[in-house]
């Protein structure tokens, strides 16, 4: 697997799998995904809110002026492994559970991202909506990330 070039594919009927190696050892990459001043760096510009308790039983709140991202923290093992579910505008009934998983990779970090949605109809949706566009502008923003002490 390259740097810089995400790999995303189908898997079965309800499974969107994405693949991508970072420069990052698994502790930087797991900060770029907990700590909220890191969050609004990579994952958007315009973001309106953003907050992160990355623990069993936490929750997670990501928002724009038009729409929000939120649910719950099911599982998190520091720089290792993050589930949580993702409700997109509060709707509960199709949002995919999603495991993130991050193995060393020599000085590096292979993260690994499956989103497991309900049934077939809510992952065609969200990827016809462009839930999965961008992927590759996001994580080389995680890439170009620089990480204060």
């Amino acid at each position: 697997m390259t740097l810089h070039q995400p790999q995303l594919s189908l898997d079965g009927d309800t499974d969107v799998v994405i693949r991508r190696r970072f420069s990052h050892p698994p502790a930087k990459v797991w900060r770029a995904m907990t700590e909220p001043a890191l969050i609004r760096q990579w994952l958007s510009p315009d973001l309106t809110e953003c907050r992160m308790d990355a623990r069993p039983g936490g929750s997670f709140h990501y928002a724009w002026a038009e729409f929000f991202f939120s649910g719950p923290i099911l599982e998190a093992v520091p720089a290792m492994r993050m589930v949580h579910v993702e409700h997109f505008n509060g709707d509960t009934t199709r949002g995919p559970t999603v495991t993130t998983t991050l193995t060393p990779d020599g000085h590096g970090t292979r993260m690994t991202v499956v989103m497991r949605y309900p049934d077939a109809a809510a992952r065609a949706t969200d990827i016809e909506q462009g839930f999965t566009d961008g992927i590759d502008e996001v994580y080389g923003r995680i890439e170009a990330l620089t990480f204060p002490v």
